[in-house]
């Protein structure tokens, strides 16, 4: 770590931001003694408090790792705003997120390859997976007692994230992952290896040694922090990219919180690995993005680029409820007592083992639309029949409508063959779940509306846009009251509570649905995607932005469309890909 007064006037590479991404992009191109890298985080390190360490804990670190955003009101829930959670913290979304540890289909991943972006589908990413984990099979005991199966060969075994299951798990969750057999969906013998369909077991990332979190503050910076070719700049953000013509030639940033301004060079490249909230804010204040609008605040534009801040997704979500009326011993209801909980202390500080040792979850469902619901031609057929032009407000840039169009139809024909899911069920030892949209047709922005690089951006989720999206949710209520009259769940007298049970038809449900619904399970995306530049695209498959040079983007931003998964372990995997891009095309 250095001050601002330290700082060189020039280095190889800056990157801008020190997240999931950021990190590991800078930890690798660092491991060439020759090659300098400053990276510039707006957050700070974090202070080892047991809120980001202890799994139990997760969900509870304090407000100042996180930055205070807010959307617009959202007219697809009543006019509703919500909170725009992203980690303000070195380490970012890795630090404060539920440490749950999957991939995708190889449906989600051949989708961002069919949109026109070679080198990118599942058997593309799966090296940079493998490399970016280690990961560490369950004990006997509980391999044999759960069931719990994993492929060594889709594995990694000696990367910097560590992935592992807990020696705890909830008895309950068994009966979750028989009621889905019973339901007719299948159980993968592993789920990250590319059929990630249907309930199964995932692991965390958690380092099994300490029983922690494992995250990019600890992975790619603490591990490496002594290379004197690796400087972290904490407290500023970037308050735009320099320009030479049209070639990146440095940043300038301020303090967090203050005004003044300094410049450094980049010699080789600028890497911009912000955030889906963030990238397209800096590519914006830098006259990158839609022409009006940076005319409007009186941003020189660089490129014209109006998929800049455009293609914003994120997997909404509703929480139900119910009861088990035979519930196994211990559940998550054992959380509500604080006597059991403070006993709990005791085998995780002694033993590394215990309730404390769980986070989110370590089993979920991921379901195709075929075997979530009878409407499914229905569905297709009327998402297919949808006008993209509908989609958008008048004066939309037809090249994002286009690009609507094109993730629209390749979307309909995966969804068609079954090999990506639509809804996912998170949880498993209790009768409520969260029920997630995957695939959402709507798409939102985040747009900035001042000059001033530390004003928040407008964040508009776009949630239930799409109608199909409401229908899709109104399904998945019902399969999983459905799935609780599984012979699995009825073992364990399993009731739903919430929605009502007098809330039957599909308008009732539609009601629900829209008055209860959250835009988002932490996973923005899309911002600054990675499509050709006729259908609004901002990087090409190689991650450089068009129009300019020496500039990329390297996170969940360039994700073209949001893959049915948690994204942590697939940022990482964009990001060591993106590690070896820099690195050959700067050889």
């Amino acid at each position: 770590m250095i001050s601002e007064q330290d700082i060189d006037s020039s280095y190889d590479y800056i990157v801008v931001g020190g997240g999931t991404a950021g990190l590991t992009v800078a930890d690798r191109l660092t491991e060439n003694p020759r090659k300098s890298v400053l990276v510039i985080e707006t957050g700070q390190l974090d202070e080892r408090e047991v809120a980001f360490l202890v799994p139990h804990f997760i969900g509870t670190a304090p407000p100042k790792y996180f930055y205070n955003l807010t959307s617009i009101p959202q007219p697809g829930s009543q006019n509703r705003t919500f909170p725009v959670l992203a980690g303000c913290v070195v380490g970012g979304g890795s630090a404060v997120n539920g440490m749950f540890f999957d991939r995708g289909s190889a449906g989600d991943y051949n989708l961002w390859r069919d949109l026109g972006n070679p080198g990118w589908g599942w058997e593309d990413l799966l090296p940079y997976f493998k490399k970016s984990e280690t990961f560490h099979p369950p004990d006997s005991t509980t391999a044999r007692d759960f069931g719990v199966t994993y492929d060594m060969s889709i594995r990694g075994t000696s990367g910097p994230i560590h992935a592992s299951y807990p020696p705890f798990l909830y008895p309950a969750i068994k009966n979750f992952q028989a009621a889905f057999k019973e339901f007719g969906s299948q159980v993968p013998y592993d789920g990250a290896s590319g059929n990630a369909l249907g309930a199964f077991w995932t692991p965390n990332s958690l380092n099994p040694a300490e029983m922690i979190r494992s995250y990019s503050r600890i992975a790619h910076y603490d591990r490496v922090a002594s290379r004197p070719n690796l400087h972290l700049l904490t407290g500023h953000k970037v308050a735009k990219v320099l320009f030479r013509g049209n070639t990146a030639t440095g940043v300038e940033f301020v303090p967090f919180g203050g005004s003044r301004r300094t410049k450094v060079d980049a010699k080789r490249e600028v890497i911009i690995a912000a955030g889906a909230p963030h990238t397209p804010q800096v590519l914006q204040l830098s006259g990158i993005g839609p022409a009006s609008l940076l005319k409007k605040l009186h941003i020189p534009v660089v490129v014209n680029l109006p998929g800049v801040g455009q293609n914003f997704q994120d997997h909404p979500s509703m929480f139900t409820d119910g009861i088990l009326a035979n519930d196994l011993n211990p559940s998550p209801s054992n959380g509500t007592n604080a006597t059991w909980v403070e006993e709990q202390r005791i085998p995780y500080e002694t033993e590394k083992k215990g309730f404390f040792t769980v986070s989110s979850s370590n089993s979920a469902a991921f379901i195709p639309l075929h075997e979530l619901t009878n409407r499914t031609n229905e569905l297709i057929a009327s998402y297919a029949s949808q006008d993209p032009a509908l989609q958008f407000p008048a004066g939309t840039d037809a090249t994002i409508i286009a690009g609507w169009r094109a993730q629209r139809d390749a979307l309909l024909t995966s969804v068609r063959s079954g090999v990506v899911a639509l809804t996912e069920y998170a949880g498993g030892a209790a009768a409520g779940f969260s029920i997630i949209l995957e695939k959402p047709p709507s798409r939102g922005s985040i747009n900035i509306n001042s000059t001033d690089p530390l004003a928040n951006p407008v964040f508009d989720y776009g949630l239930y846009k799409n109608p199909v999206d409401v229908e899709t949710q109104v399904e998945g209520v019902k399969a999983w009251r459905r799935l609780l009259s599984m012979p699995s769940f009825q073992a364990l007298g399993a009731q739903p509570t919430t929605p009502a049970n007098n809330i039957t038809t599909d308008e009732q449900l539609r009601e629900w649905v829209i008055q209860t619904s959250f835009p988002t399970t932490a996973h923005p995306s899309g911002t600054a995607s990675m499509l050709p530049r006729r259908l609004g695209g901002v990087v090409g498959p190689d991650l450089l932005v068009y129009g300019v040079s020496r500039l990329s983007a390297v996170d969940a931003s360039i994700m073209p469309m949001i893959p049915a998964t948690h994204l942590s372990s697939t940022v990482y995997a964009i990001a060591e890909k993106a590690a070896d891009m820099i690195k050959a095309r700067n050889a």
